[in-house]
């Protein structure tokens, strides 16, 4: 696809406030991985030290063009209304011969009937500022490409936490590879959901034991397993915002109450803050076996092993409204019976309208 730039964009800075809001890519661009370098002329691209000496992307150039070029899935953005955001920092960026000819960011989107291209620009110099850009792409989008960098100008220009988005409900069941640490068949388990499944439009992912070197679960300590570990051994990657997280979930023996909680969920966001949940047995968990709903943890699958005794996990409900991207998500041990933990699934979309936790219909929306 040509670099070829039209001025076709409405400009904003900052976030969109979309009525839905599923992540499509989120880079810190704190590597160049997943990008393409397109250069003419005395221009580089590299990795920095940025803002509090996070590692960002630099761009610059002596009077040429450079840019980090990355392909989007059209499938995404057709028929969308797509934002793009970005933390920016132009220096002594001089506009070059032509209006386009400066620092941007910018969407090309090709449909059968050509070309329709969507951009954000800067010159001069500045702090770092939120910049971006939004696009109503064609029904018809067969194909769709990402710059950001220097056309045909003289500057540098630093580029952070992008985050593209369009305008529908977004559902991601989250890998747990990097915090399993067990097999079901290890913590006594004679029954255990496989593979997919869905509640109430909700898609959860088991992980299989035999593939994954972890296991196809996470424990944490707790009363009668002290030896087991403290917290997840690593994050578990999301890369996305969220509006509601679904840990499906149980605790082995657990109470019909608890006065502090048995775990603490944290969810570290790009912008250094953190947020957190407190597990609770006999209100955001229930024993594995238990068949009794609780306040915040609802019965979602229901097996028995061998003997028949009922072996049951359920889905607690984190209502976390997060714009700001997640990072990844841990979990830590602190007093009382041990979780299990079997899927984490994320959803990105509007706030519900009705009270109660699990009132509203789950799997609404596109």
């Amino acid at each position: 696809m040509r670099l070829v730039f039209l001025n076709l964009a409405v400009i904003f800075a900052g976030c969109h406030g979309l009525t839905y809001a599923e992540t499509v890519l989120y880079s810190r661009l704190d590597s160049l991985d997943g990008w393409a370098v397109r250069s003419v002329g005395d221009a580089t691209a590299a990795v920095v030290s940025g803002r509090e000496g996070a590692p960002c992307a630099e761009l610059r150039s002596a009077g040429g063009t450079v840019f980090l070029t990355r392909e989007l899935p059209a499938s995404a953005l057709a028929g969308r209304k797509v934002t793009v955001d970005c933390q920016m920092k132009p220096a002594d960026v001089v506009r070059g011969p032509q209006a386009s000819s400066t620092a941007k960011l910018h969407l090309a989107v090709e449909t059968p009937a050509g070309i329709q291209h969507f951009s954000a620009r800067l010159t001069g110099t500045a702090n770092w500022q939120p910049q971006g850009l939004t696009a109503d792409v064609p029904r018809d989008a067969r194909r769709a490409v990402l710059n950001l960098g220097l056309e045909a100008c003289a500057g540098r220009v630093s580029f952070s936490e992008l985050i593209v988005r369009n305008d529908q409900r977004g559902v991601h069941p989250l890998n747990l590879a990097p915090a399993a640490n067990a097999n079901h068949e290890q913590i006594g388990l004679g029954a255990f959901p496989n593979g997919a499944f869905e509640w109430k439009g909700i898609p959860f992912r088991i992980l299989d034991g035999a593939a994954n070197d972890g296991g196809d679960c996470f424990r944490l300590r707790g009363a009668g397993h002290d030896d087991w570990p403290d917290a997840t051994a690593a994050p578990i990657p999301v890369g996305r915002s969220a509006t509601t997280i679904y840990i499906l979930h149980a605790a082995l023996g657990g109470r019909d109450k608890g006065e502090s909680p048995c775990a603490i969920w944290t969810a570290r966001l790009s912008d250094g803050h953190s947020n957190n949940l407190s597990i609770f047995e006999g209100r955001e968990i229930g024993a594995v076996g238990s068949t009794k709903d609780l306040e915040n943890w609802q019965v979602t699958w229901r097996g028995s092993d061998a003997a028949g005794t009922p072996v049951t996990f359920g889905v607690t409900k984190w209502m976390i409204y997060e714009d700001t991207p997640i990072v990844s998500l841990s979990c830590r041990a602190y007093a009382g019976a041990p979780p299990v933990v079997l899927a984490v699934t994320v959803v990105e979309g509007p706030r519900p309208k009705t009270r109660g936790v699990f009132d509203e219909e789950e799997g609404g929306g596109e």
